[in-house]
């Protein structure tokens, strides 16, 4: 059991040596070098890979993997090759001690002396996949893929404004078409197809 106390008074000195006493510590040297010593003991690890390495910690590295040899072949059973090692603090760890930053209002720098706090620049490598800039900048980007039919929109139009101009032609000659494959040949030749065609005629 730990507990951070000020040393101000000689009663603070007292109930520290109370609590060291009901734990079954060992009490050597000064008290309040060793009290910091155990608060300092107490920082999570987490913490301490972010006093040490900073932005780093939150980063998987790329490193190169020791080689492997057969003690009897006297061979390279497995080649050194590159290999991608876990941030040393993990995503939901930073998280925590992200959400911890702003709930004590630290949030906006970082104490490496004593791990309190965070630092918003970590947040673009915490929620990369939140921050990805577009391949192409938005001033540039190419327009969305249109489809034939509106391609050819205005095509259409001018070609049923042409056939509407020509309206009365066509239905003239649709119907004198028509009346003339009604007037039948009277030949006999001709009559003689149609019954074949047919199966009778007149």
């Amino acid at each position: 059991m730990y507990c951070r106390v000020s040393l101000n008074s000689q009663q603070d000195v007292n109930r520290t040596l109370l609590l060291q006493y009901c734990t079954n510590s060992k009490i050597t040297g000064n008290v309040t070098q060793q009290v910091t010593t155990t608060n300092q003991f107490k920082m999570r690890a987490a913490l301490r890979h972010l006093c040490q390495h900073g932005a780093e910690a939150l980063k998987p590295k790329k490193v190169n993997s020791k080689p492997v040899a057969a003690l009897q072949d006297f061979y390279v059973a497995k080649p050194s090759r590159e290999v991608w090692h876990r941030p040393l603090v993990s995503k939901r760890v930073a998280n925590d001690i992200r959400k911890q930053a702003i709930r004590d209002g630290t949030y906006g720098t970082f104490d490496a002396d004593n791990g309190i706090g965070w630092e918003p620049s970590w947040d673009l490598i915490l929620h990369s996949n939140r921050h990805k800039s577009p391949r192409v900048a938005a001033d540039i980007q190419p327009p969305k893929k249109i489809t034939k039919r509106i391609q050819h929109r205005q095509e259409r139009a001018q070609t049923i404004e042409q056939n509407l101009q020509q309206q009365q032609q066509l239905l003239d000659n649709y119907y004198t078409e028509k009346e003339q494959a009604r007037v039948q040949d009277k030949s006999f030749e001709a009559r003689f197809k149609r019954m074949l065609r047919v199966g009778g005629g007149r």
